[in-house]
């Protein structure tokens, strides 16, 4: 069998995904830096998230070679991330690629979670029991 892989064999590899994404929009705000070494903060919202990061639609510019801060607005909760991707899409809109430095599920605060995510992590149905409604000792006869 050949190792060498067919063009269509390599695009598949590329697009595979270490977790599904989920297309979604969760308030978030971002601490960086510009490419002058500016500091800025910015409000924004999330386009996709999975367990490794988000694509985040911003209006100023970052530094990719810096690390920068994300805050789940609605969880509190924040993570240094770096930049995987960035992309002008239009004259001040920027896409950009926020990667986790390790897989973070519970960050986004999503109830049911792609099974990819961590099953560990999942939520599982349970059975919840009411009194009951006849005693067996000293019931009503």
């Amino acid at each position: 069998m050949s190792s060498v892989k067919t063009a269509e064999e390599k695009m598949i590899q590329l697009n595979k995904r270490r977790s599904v994404r989920v297309v979604i929009k969760i308030p978030v705000t971002v601490f960086g830096q510009n490419v002058e070494g500016k500091i800025f903060v910015e409000e924004t919202h999330t386009e996709t998230v999975n367990a490794h990061g988000a694509l985040i639609h911003m209006e100023k510019d970052i530094d990719p070679q810096k690390p920068a801060l994300l805050s789940n607005t609605k969880t509190c909760m924040e993570v240094q991330c770096r930049i995987a991707y960035r992309k002008e899409i239009k004259k001040g809109q920027l896409e950009i690629g926020f990667e986790f430095m390790s897989p973070l599920p519970r960050f986004w605060g999503i109830n049911f979670p792609p099974e990819d995510w961590d099953p560990s992590e999942r939520k599982k149905a349970t059975v919840l029991r009411g009194p009951a409604l006849h005693s067996k000792k000293g019931g009503n006869k």
